[in-house]
C-alpha cells in the first residue's frame, strides 16, 4: 500500500475564496497561482511546510544560481518540479516498505509514545490539548504534516535513546526556527511567495548537496555539517517512525496513526553556527533576533531591513533587494514573521506578525537610519513608564506613600497601552517617510524634515494618553496631579535630542561640582 505525498492530498492551503483545502505536491504546483497561502492548524506546522516546499524547489532546480536562473525558474512555472517529483515519487511515500518518508524503521514500537504525548513532552499545551484518555490519533495527511513539523520546527526535549545507544545525552536540540523570528516574504499568491523566498544558493560545495529524503533518515545520530543549503533545509534533526492502529500494512490507508517513536537526530558540531546557511533569520551579534510576546515586531524592524555593523538582516531580504534592483518585484515588501516564545525549553506561545514597508528601505541606508532614529525616539519614551527616582510613577507613589514605585508602575501597565497606540501610526510613518526627502550636496538624500517632527508629536501624545489612562483609577487627586506634572517635565526633556540632553546633563554636573567646590572654599 502507498500514501504518496506527490499525488495524495495532505498540504493544507487557503483558496482564493477563503476556503481551506488539502492538496498534493503536484496539485499545489499545478494550481499555486490560484492558492493564497499554506494554512495549517498551527503556526509551527505552517512554517515547517513552507520550509519543506522551499527545500523541494531548491532540490529540483538545483538553484537559483543567480538572477537569470531565478527568472528561468519563474518562467518554468513549476513544470520541471512536477516532472521531477513524479519521476522520484518513491522518496515521498509515507508507507513505503523500505524507506517510508521522513522515517527510520530502526525505531521499534518499544521506543514509541502515544501521538498526543509528543505535544506534552515539554509540559506545554501550545501544540495540543489532548491527553492519555482521549484516544487521540491522526489521519495519514495529518501524520505527514506532523513528520514535517517535527523535522523543521521543534523545541529541545528529552527523547528515547536511539537503538544501540544506552547512555549519554538524549536531548534533541532546537531546530533553527525555534531560536529566532523566521521571515517569510509574502507575494500575491502562493506561487509568488515561494518564488520570492527561493534565494540564490550559496557557493558550490565539494560534496553533493542532497536532502535527507534522498540520502535517507536511518543511521546513528551524529554531529555533522550540512554539505550545502539544500541539505541544511532538509537536515534530519529528529529520527521518527509512525505506528498505526491497524493490524497490517494493507489496512493503514483506512487506519490512523496513534503512536510515534522519536529520538534525537543529527546536530551541528560544537562551535558551528547556522548563520552561514540560514536565510530567514536576522542576526544581531551572531545571535538570531527573536520575537517577544510583549514586544511588537516593528520595534525591531531595522534589524530585518538592513545589515549594519553587528546586525545582519535575513539573507532572503538581501535576495529581495537584488530582485528589486533587477526590477523583478513590486515596490512594497510584505513580511510574515513567525516566532516562538519559550522559557527553559517550555514553549509558551507562538506569535505571527504581518509587516509591510516600501522596498526602498532595503536599499537606501540614509532612509533606514532615519527610520531607526524614529524607533529610537519611541524607545526613549518608554522611560516615562519606569519607577525610578524622578519618574511620573515615582511622583505618584511618593504622594500615595507607596515604597514600591516600580511595582506600582508595573501593576498600572501604562507602557503596554503606549506601544499598542503606536502600532498603526508607525506603519503610516513608514509609508510617508520616503516622500519627505531633500538632496543635500555632499550628504545625498536626507529624510524626515517634517515626518520626524510629526512622529515625535505622535510619540509624546501616545505616552501622555497611555500614562493618563493608567492612573485614571487613582482617586487621590493630589497624587495624580503630581504624577501628571512629573510626566510633562519628563516629556519636555525627551523633546530634546539626545545630544541636547547629554549637553544639559553635563552642564548640570559641572554646575554641581562648581557649587560643591565653592562651599568647600568657604570652609
Amino acid at each position: 500500500m502507498s500514501f504518496n505525498l506527490v499525488t495524495m492530498p495532505w498540504i493544507p492551503v487557503l483558496l482564493e475564496n477563503g476556503q481551506q483545502a488539502e492538496v498534493s505536491l503536484v496539485e499545489l504546483l499545478e494550481t499555486w497561482e490560484s492558492l493564497q497561502a499554506i494554512q495549517a492548524e498551527n503556526p509551527p506546522t505552517t512554517l515547517a511546510i513552507y520550509r519543506f516546499l522551499l527545500a523541494v524547489l531548491h532540490w529540483v532546480y538545483q538553484g537559483p544560481k543567480n538572477i537569470d536562473d531565478w527568472e528561468d525558474i519563474q518562467l518554468d512555472n513549476g513544470q520541471q518540479a512536477i516532472a521531477a517529483l513524479q519521476a522520484q515519487a518513491e522518496y515521498f511515500d509515507l508507507l513505503h516498505p523500505d524507506r517510508p518518508f521522513m522515517q527510520d524503521q530502526a525505531l521499534t514500537i518499544d521506543k514509541a509514545v502515544p501521538i498526543y504525548a509528543i505535544h506534552t513532552m515539554s509540559t506545554s499545551t501550545v501544540f495540543s490539548h489532548e491527553h492519555e484518555f482521549s484516544g487521540y490519533s491522526i489521519s495519514l495527511p495529518e501524520a505527514a504534516q506532523m513528520l514535517v513539523r517535527l523535522q523543521f520546527v521543534d523545541i529541545t526535549s528529552l527523547r528515547a535513546f536511539y537503538p544501540t545507544i544506552t547512555k549519554g545525552n538524549r536531548s534533541a536540540v532546537n531546530t533553527p526556527t525555534i531560536n529566532g523570528a523566521a521571515v517569510l516574504v509574502q507575494g500575491k499568491n502562493l506561487r509568488e511567495t515561494l518564488l520570492f523566498n527561493l534565494v540564490q544558493l550559496p557557493g558550490s560545495s565539494s560534496e553533493p548537496d542532497l536532502p535527507a529524503w534522498e540520502t535517507g533518515y536511518a543511521g546513528l545520530p551524529q554531529k555533522t555539517v550540512p554539505a550545502g543549503y539544500i541539505s541544511y533545509l532538509a537536515y534530519p534533526w529528529r529520527r521518527l517512525n509512525l505506528f498505526f492502529n491497524g493490524d497490517s500494512p494493507q489496512e493503514r490507508l483506512r487506519q490512523r496513526a496513534d503512536q510515534i517513536a522519536i529520538t534525537m537526530g543529527n546536530s551541528f558540531p560544537d562551535g558551528v553556527s547556522i548563520q552561514q546557511w540560514e536565510s530567514s533569520l536576522a542576526f544581531r551579534e551572531d545571535r538570531p533576533v527573536r520575537l517577544s510576546l510583549e514586544r511588537q515586531f516593528w520595534r525591531d524592524a531595522h534589524s530585518f531591513l538592513q545589515s549594519v555593523e553587528n546586525n545582519h538582516r535575513p539573507r532572503v531580504i538581501d535576495w529581495l533587494a537584488q530582485l528589486k534592483s533587477a526590477k523583478l518585484v513590486d515596490d512594497m515588501v510584505h513580511l510574515q514573521v513567525f516566532g516562538m516564545c519559550a522559557n527553559q525549553a517550555k514553549p509558551l506561545d507562538w506569535t505571527i506578525e504581518q509587516f509591510s514597508a516600501p522596498l526602498i528601505y532595503l536599499t537606501d541606508e540614509n532612509l533606514w537610519q532615519t527610520m531607526k532614529k524614529a524607533i529610537d525616539r519611541a524607545e526613549e519614551h518608554r522611560t516615562v513608564f519606569g519607577g525610578y527616582m524622578g519618574s511620573p510613577y515615582h511622583a505618584l507613589a511618593a504622594v500615595l506613600k507607596n515604597n514600591d514605585a516600580g511595582g506600582l508602575a508595573k501593576s498600572l501597565a501604562g507602557e503596554s497601552g503606549y506601544w499598542a497606540a503606536l502600532d498603526q501610526p508607525f506603519r503610516r510613518f513608514l509609508e510617508a517617510l520616503p516622500l519627505d526627502n531633500r538632496i543635500v550636496p555632499g550628504f545625498g538624500t536626507i529624510y524626515g524634515g517634517e515626518e520626524l517632527t510629526k512622529w515625535l508629536e505622535t510619540v509624546q501624545n501616545a505616552a501622555r494618553t497611555a500614562f493618563a489612562r493608567s492612573i485614571a483609577s487613582i482617586h487621590n487627586h493630589e497624587a495624580r496631579a503630581k504624577a501628571l506634572q512629573a510626566l510633562e517635565w519628563k516629556l519636555a526633556d525627551l523633546r530634546l535630542s539626545k545630544e541636547e540632553r547629554d549637553d544639559r546633563k553635563a552642564k548640570a554636573v559641572a554646575k554641581k561640582k562648581q557649587k560643591a567646590a565653592k562651599q568647600e572654599n568657604l570652609k
